[in-house]
């Protein structure tokens, strides 16, 4: 099953670097990922 994790901190301290770690290392393992952001 699916699980959704919310990061949440203070600004410039990595949230955005870990997210886009995150999205990288399941890349190369071949799995599936979806990253949702504001369009503002």
């Amino acid at each position: 099953m699916a699980q959704l994790y919310f990061y949440y901190s203070a600004m410039n301290a990595g949230k955005s670097t870990t997210l886009l770690q995150s999205a990288f290392n399941y890349q190369e393992r071949g799995m599936n990922y979806c990253v949702y952001r504001c369009t503002r």
